[in-house]
């Protein structure tokens, strides 16, 4: 899935080498349903505890970012969703991998079961008010970049359409 690669690059006016890690790239998916918005939450060995994100994946060969964000809603939480809209994407760490990561916006939901793969059974999800996410961020309790991206873009396109 994620390799480590040296690649040589001409900067200014001589090759550079940097190494790296190599990503197929990502997709995030974000929900708000009724003022709430949807969240999983699961450990994170690289931080050490537990966080709160909005659900996303890895996407895999042969599959396009809708795709992966399709697999990975309805793989982490057990929801479908018939409308799709794209919110961009964006370079998670630019300093050491090449991964995007494209996030969606999600509605029209249907409830069905969760699917976790091996080594997400302590995935829980978990509803939050817009409101409250905005608060817990703003107090660092919720950190994940994609997320406060994702939202921040949400909440700049309602105020742009209200």
């Amino acid at each position: 899935m994620f390799r480590f690669i040296t690649k040589d690059v001409w900067v200014g006016s001589r090759v550079r080498q940097f190494k790296m890690v190599d990503h197929p790239g990502a997709a995030a998916i974000l929900v708000v349903k009724d003022g709430l918005v949807l969240f999983v939450e699961q450990y994170r060995p690289a931080a050490g505890r537990n966080m709160l994100e909005i659900p996303a994946g890895t996407i895999q060969r042969s599959e396009s970012p809708l795709d992966c964000a399709r697999r990975e809603l309805r793989e982490e939480t057990g929801y479908s969703a018939d409308n799709w809209e794209t919110l961009g994407h964006l370079y998670p760490t630019p300093g050491y991998t090449n991964e995007v990561l494209h996030i969606f916006f999600a509605s029209g939901l249907t409830k069905g079961e969760q699917r976790l793969e091996a080594g997400e059974e302590d995935i829980k999800v978990r509803w939050i008010p817009l409101e409250e996410v905005e608060e817990m961020i703003d107090k660092g309790e919720i950190n994940d970049a994609k997320t406060i991206i994702a939202v921040f873009k949400y909440v700049r396109r309602m105020r742009q359409h209200s």
